[in-house]
């Protein structure tokens, strides 16, 4: 079937230039990053190997990404059947380190993060103080003073400064000196030992280590953007043509692809990983998006836990709910959806499954609306499409995939 997605708007203004951020006297130390905003438009370090191959580009957090190679459905089927290898770099990478790194953590999220095993990582939030989500995100373990933040292009950094004043702990960000590469699918694990000098059979969904792939040190994570098997690979800039280059001839030897941003796109829509910015926001409490799980009962006191546990007592509004839609047509964020003639909820993200061979969807919904099975329509430019409220994910909703 054809995938409809639209594309990113973006246009460089020439005005912009790149700038230094100051030190503030006093403060944490903290090393000072460009204002990403203002950054222009900049290639990866895999630039050398995606650059000559990519068929279209998209820009990401002021980086220039491969949106497609081929086909994003002949790429989808690469990650689902052999593997695909992706650059993501863009995802923040925040280094939290210090004497009070695992506090300060800890107050900030809902999830216990004294009960991390070192080598470990959780999918986890930031929260304000009134349970908004900051962002979610990877965190990673090294030990108690020493961790990693994962997420997109949100407010963690300057949130975890802010709350690191007088805390004696560091914040540094890697945003352009680590990029990310991406190496999912079936056969992820096979291709990656081929080059990797240490044993990855021991590494656990969400675990961590750090080894030397393709002759090059990284750190990998055994994560991904798509819930299939996968592992993200954090390089340093300077070696990172070198490792993508070598990588990318051991993913072709085994069959695997290249693959760009639209193909995960539709498998994390179908995976139903959410999109900050877009399936919620700062607006939303981590009960309201279906993440009530990651709230933890028994840590120490935190921030966001009174305004977590009256969310908790209170049923939502709305919820987050799944569409499967009839009919070869992929909505639009922003399309409405009806039921039995009045406006209920709002398209957020959407793809057309080449699993399913249908549309879905992801959308807000009222909550009394909002079970599976529930007949609804959605508005697509003026033209109805009928689908059924179902759950999510769409596929493998045990991660069995992605734990394999």
């Amino acid at each position: 079937m054809e995938i409809t997605v639209q594309a990113m708007n973006s246009r460089q203004d020439e005005r912009f230039i790149r700038t230094e951020l100051a030190s503030v006297t006093g403060q944490p130390p903290y090393v000072s990053t460009p204002i990403r905003s203002r950054g222009g438009l900049k290639r990866t370090a895999f630039f050398p190997t995606v650059g000559g191959i990519a068929a279209s580009f998209k820009l990401h957090n002021t980086y220039l990404k491969p949106d497609y190679f081929t086909d994003p459905v002949e790429e989808y089927w690469a990650i689902r059947r052999t593997a695909g290898l992706l650059d993501v770099t863009g995802e923040e990478v925040i280094a939290v380190s210090g004497p009070e790194a695992e506090a300060l953590l800890d107050s900030l999220m809902p999830r216990d993060v004294r009960k991390m095993k070192d080598g470990h990582s959780y999918y986890s939030v930031l929260l304000h103080d009134h349970g908004g989500i900051v962002e979610d995100g990877i965190l990673v373990r090294f030990d108690r003073n020493s961790f990693w933040w994962i997420g997109g292009p949100g407010s963690s950094e300057e949130w975890l400064y802010a709350n690191a004043v007088s805390r004696d702990v560091s914040i540094e960000s890697f945003n352009d000196r680590l990029h990310v590469a991406s190496l999912q699918g079936p056969l992820s694990r096979d291709i990656l030992q081929g080059v990797c000098e240490a044993d990855l059979a021991p590494v656990p969904f969400f675990g961590m280590l750090r080894a030397r792939v393709c002759g090059v040190p990284v750190t990998i994570t055994r994560t991904g953007y798509t819930a299939e098997l996968g592992y993200d690979i954090y390089v340093d800039v300077a070696q990172g043509a070198e490792f993508f280059a070598g990588l990318w001839d051991a993913v072709r030897k085994a069959g695997g692809a290249l693959c760009g941003s639209r193909t995960l796109g539709i498998r994390r829509v179908e995976a139903a990983i959410l999109n900050f910015g877009q399936d919620f926001d700062w607006q939303h409490t981590p009960v309201e998006i279906g993440l009530g799980w990651m709230i933890s009962d028994s840590k120490a006191p935190y921030r966001a836990q009174k305004a977590l546990q009256a969310a908790k007592a209170r049923p939502p509004r709305q919820k987050l709910a799944g569409l499967r839609l009839e009919g070869r047509e992929v909505p639009l964020i922003g399309d409405r959806v009806f039921v039995s003639g009045a406006a209920r909820g709002i398209i957020t993200s959407a793809t057309g499954s080449p699993a399913l061979d249908c549309p879905i969807a992801i959308c807000w919904l009222d909550s009394e609306v909002a079970a599976p099975g529930t007949r609804v329509e959605v508005d697509l430019g003026g033209r109805p499409a009928a689908a059924t409220v179902v759950d999510m994910p769409f596929l493998d909703p045990e991660r069995k995939l992605a734990r394999a």
